[in-house]
């Protein structure tokens, strides 16, 4: 019989198949399109950093939520070891996720099809938080094969 640990470990890994299956399912079924559901994810997402962690969005200027939010996946749930926010002129956020925790499951529904991995909880957070900053944003994310990505964010 599977130790507590064990049995902890396998939860895990049941729920990271069926997120990877429904990532796939999805992703087949409508391509791109499926990056309409980034603000759903992203808003359940935000709602846990302002709840429980003391994130704050009203009245704030993007660039610093946004490294708010970056600090907040690195030091408080371990998803990268940094991310590097850079902003280029007026409309374009960047942020380098550097050793991205997921780059694992990131490589396996790539080799499954999935070519940007729209489920990303540090974009659909940041996206999140620029929609409610009544920021009109054009997300991408691009996965390097080094394990880092890149997240763009270009204001419409």
């Amino acid at each position: 019989m599977a130790t507590d640990t064990e049995k902890t470990a396998n939860k895990l890994r049941l729920t990271q198949l069926a997120l990877t299956g429904l990532t796939k399912g999805v992703w087949e079924f409508v391509g791109e399109t499926a990056f309409a559901l980034t603000p759903v994810i992203g808003e359940d997402i935000l709602k846990i950093l302002e709840k429980e962690m003391g994130l704050e969005i009203h009245g704030e200027n993007p660039e610093d939520v946004i490294n708010e939010i970056s600090r907040l996946f690195v030091d408080e749930f371990g998803c990268a070891e940094s991310i590097d926010v850079n902003v280029e002129g007026d409309n374009i956020i960047k942020l380098q996720v550097n050793s991205c925790i997921d780059r694992t499951e990131t490589g396996k529904l790539k080799e499954a099809g999935v070519t940007k991995p729209f489920t990303c909880p540090i974009m659909n957070a940041c996206q999140a938080a620029l929609k409610r900053m009544d920021q009109k944003v054009h997300e991408d994310i691009e996965v390097c094969s080094d394990g880092n990505c890149l997240i763009t964010f270009e204001k419409v």
